[in-house]
């Protein structure tokens, strides 16, 4: 029996959530154990109240939707459920990124608490929100987590992340260390996977004996193959919670021939954080719709938009709920997804399903040794310049020396471009690396440009 859980659980996690620190998380949480279980049409009742107050707000408070409503021939009256937001136009992630201020509320909440997107697409974006809807985000992924079996408290091992280009302060790193010792997480950085740092990762496994394993996809598929190549599983099932990066059909088999049958895919993004996740039917994502209005819309060669039907594929457009700070209403974050089915989940639950995520994955690069690292860590890269970098791309050419390819929106000093070059040359150890500054990006034919690319051959 694991005693000092349940301690954690009962005692020290509320007296610390709800007590001293007087934050709604766990209330919000037993609400959202709640409203899984409800009919759609009760979840489309609460969608409907919570968007009301949310267009109340942005309306009235926040420039750029005012603009927006007005030039639809719209009043704040006119979108009241998740259907009438058809009738807004799509916000694209260079007008969230270019009118950021124009999309700050004039009065309180105010997006107090600020972060920047990994730049999965190569252009990082600048946001922010208010802690009400930080509580509210983190109640959503305890749910999730506990679906994969997770509960705060138990002993879990985090694959994930990359080291900062510059350490925080020594108390911000305190903290974060006393935080995690509290809650039993064990944190190893995914960034390189060398054969050493996967070793590590086992040697954590097979001496910490964790509950749960977190990890970018790819880099816990990575992981597996190492496992399974080396023979090297000498445990019962460990349940694996995946994000970040999309998870293939041949990396969920190689997961569970390693860990075993509990694989459990995640869908987020920095914005709005957790999106969708897996339950233990592993039929679909269910959609978090108590926090956020999903949209999977497909585009008609005429231009014209629409939803997606079960099966279509369709891009992600999201309506956050509970940031009134700087709101995304109808945000294209650039992922596109495959529409569920509407019919209830076997689990039971009343939240809808998106069937998959696509083009989600970041291709991988090497380093001089052959040891993958992940295409998500080069956004570690620009953690303190974030502001200036427009859009960012990294090409590892047949000699398997990098090129940085920078678009800014504002100048850097040769001094910091070099520090950019050194950090990249630290994280892809044994590889030359090249800082340069473009007026523009390549893209590929699909529009987009990526943020890796690997020449072949």
């Amino acid at each position: 029996m694991d005693l000092y859980g349940r301690l954690f659980r009962g005692l020290l996690h509320p007296a610390w959530e709800s007590g001293i620190r007087r934050r709604p998380t766990l209330r919000h949480l037993r609400e959202l154990k709640r409203s899984q279980w409800w009919s759609e049409d009760e979840l489309h009742a609460l969608q409907c109240r919570e968007l009301e107050r949310l267009v109340r707000h942005a309306y009235r408070h926040v420039p750029l939707y005012r603009a927006r409503f007005e030039a639809a021939g719209l009043a704040e009256g006119d979108v009241r459920t998740p259907a009438d937001l058809a009738r807004l136009p799509i916000l694209t992630r260079d007008e969230a990124r270019d009118q950021a201020r124009e999309r700050e509320s004039v009065v309180p909440p105010l997006p107090s608490l600020r972060k920047q997107t990994s730049g999965t697409t190569g252009q990082p974006l600048l946001f922010g929100y208010e802690p009400a809807s930080e509580h509210f985000r983190q109640a959503v992924k305890l749910r999730a987590y506990e679906w994969a079996g997770y509960r705060p408290g138990d002993k879990a091992l985090f694959f994930w992340g990359a080291p900062l280009p510059h350490a925080p302060p020594l108390t911000t790193r305190a903290k974060i260390a006393l935080d995690r010792r509290l809650k039993r997480e064990r944190h190893v950085p995914c960034a390189v996977m060398t054969v050493e740092r996967l070793r590590e990762v086992v040697r954590a496994i097979e001496r910490e004996r964790p509950q749960v394993l977190v990890c970018y996809a790819q880099a816990g598929a990575e992981l597996a193959r190492f496992v399974n190549q080396e023979r090297l599983r000498r445990w019962d099932t460990l349940p694996v919670i995946c994000g970040a990066e999309r998870l293939l059909a041949h990396d969920r088999a190689d997961l569970m021939k390693a860990f075993g049958e509990a694989v459990f895919d995640t869908y987020g993004c920095r914005e709005v954080m957790l999106i969708g996740s897996e339950c233990a039917a592993h039929q679909g994502l269910h959609l978090a719709m108590e926090n956020v209005i999903v949209e999977i819309v497909v585009t008609e060669a005429d231009g014209k938009k629409r939803a997606a039907q079960p099966g279509e594929v369709g891009e992600v457009v999201l309506t956050d709920l509970h940031n009134l700070g700087m709101p995304f209403i109808r945000y294209a974050n650039g992922d596109v997804a495959v529409a569920g089915e509407r019919e209830r989940c076997p689990c039971g639950r009343g939240l809808l399903r998106i069937r998959s995520v696509e083009g989600r994955s970041s291709e991988t690069l090497r380093d001089g040794r052959g040891a993958a690292v992940s295409g998500l860590a080069l956004s570690f890269l620009f953690h303190d310049i974030a502001g200036a970098v427009r859009q960012f791309q990294a090409i590892q050419h047949r000699d398997r020396s990098v090129t940085i390819n920078l678009v800014l929106s504002q100048p850097l000093s040769a001094e910091t471009l070099d520090s950019v070059r050194a950090h990249g040359a630290r994280l892809l150890e044994g590889v030359a690396v090249e800082v340069r500054t473009v007026a523009e990006l390549p893209r590929n034919p699909a529009g987009k440009h990526n943020l890796v690319v690997v020449e072949r051959g």
